[in-house]
């Protein structure tokens, strides 16, 4: 594995933004300082994560309103069953970087 730079980690928190590292767009999401990189696309029906938005430590899919926990992926609360997949991030002369 690899570390990429995926975003300007200079950015407030309940911040998200897609990232494109190698063939896979991510969400990148802030929260309380910290970085979490998830799939970009709802398990549910596919809908854009990158349009969601930042509930405590999770985030909602804009299109059904699935809830995903950002350490781990886990679904929260449906329609989706399906967990996303996470990676690691670290932050890196003022960027994000992920482990893709």
């Amino acid at each position: 594995m690899t570390w990429v730079d995926a975003a300007d980690a200079r950015r407030p928190d309940g911040t998200v933004v897609g990232a494109g590292v190698g063939d896979t767009l991510l969400a990148l999401v802030r929260v309380d300082g910290a970085w979490y990189a998830v799939e970009a696309w709802c398990t549910h029906a596919e809908c854009p994560l990158t349009d969601g938005w930042v509930e405590g430590d999770a985030l909602r899919c804009p299109c059904h309103g699935s809830l995903f926990e950002l350490a781990s992926g886990a679904v929260r609360e449906g329609p989706a069953d399906e967990p996303l997949r996470t990676y690691p991030t670290r932050v890196v002369d003022g960027r994000v970087e992920v482990e893709a």
